[in-house]
């Protein structure tokens, strides 16, 4: 019985931040002004526990620490898809650059960990490369 609640409560979890993310994806316009640094703060706070600055200002190191003592791995992609979709809806700035590998490292980490593949996070990982190079 214990592990189906945990089991119920991961896969709340999962479809609350993915209602999220939906929001914030209906959102997206390509011309739109960016979205109010508030509605992305309560993403994360809401859904990981944290700052959206203390979370952009990790290093690499210290965001891999984070994601494997402190996150379930169903986690890991989530929080990748939220800082890519922050990204998107931020000004183009070092901020952006800064969201935009912490995503694709995230993708990457979290593909290596579970030892799978998405066409959808391979066309993430496209679009972040794109917006890179930019």
């Amino acid at each position: 019985m214990g592990i189906r609640y945990e089991k119920d409560t991961i896969l709340n979890w999962i479809n609350e931040m993915g209602k999220f993310l939906r929001l914030l994806v209906d959102k997206y316009e390509a011309f739109d002004e960016p979205a109010e640094p508030a509605v992305m703060e309560e993403g994360y706070r809401n859904f990981f526990g944290k700052e959206r600055n203390w979370l952009i200002g990790l290093s690499q190191d210290d965001l891999l620490t984070y994601v494997e003592q402190e996150l379930e791995t169903e986690q890991i992609r989530p929080l990748a898809l939220l800082f890519l979709r922050d990204a998107l809806l931020s000004s183009a700035d070092e901020t952006q650059q800064q969201l935009l590998y912490k995503s694709k490292f995230l993708l990457e980490h979290v593909s290596r960990k579970l030892g799978s593949f998405s066409f959808e996070d391979y066309g993430n990982l496209t679009l972040i490369d794109e917006r890179l190079q930019k």
